[in-house]
């Protein structure tokens, strides 16, 4: 799957599940905002540029990385994968 449509649809899942539970706040909004601004500029470039893109919201995408045990672990696992492979 192309990296950016998957930083677009964790940080859309997230706001979801942060809405539902009443748990919003300005700085993980901020976050996910820019996640879906920096995914959507890369979109129509290379899955490598895509990649170098994942060390630019690295920091916001652990901001609102699910907790492990969480229901979506498998999401998490995802990104963290995406974070690993940025690095290589």
């Amino acid at each position: 799957m192309n990296v950016s449509q998957t930083l677009i649809r964790f940080a859309k899942a997230r706001e979801r599940a942060y809405r539902s539970a009443g748990k919003v706040n300005l700085a993980k909004m901020a976050a996910i905002s820019k996640i879906k601004t920096v995914a959507d500029y890369v979109s129509n470039t290379s899955e490598a540029t895509q990649l170098r893109a994942i060390r630019q919201v690295e920091s916001e995408i652990l901001l609102i990385l699910p907790h492990e045990q969480s229901r979506f672990s498998k999401l998490r696992e995802k990104i963290l994968n995406l974070i690993q492979q940025s690095h290589d």
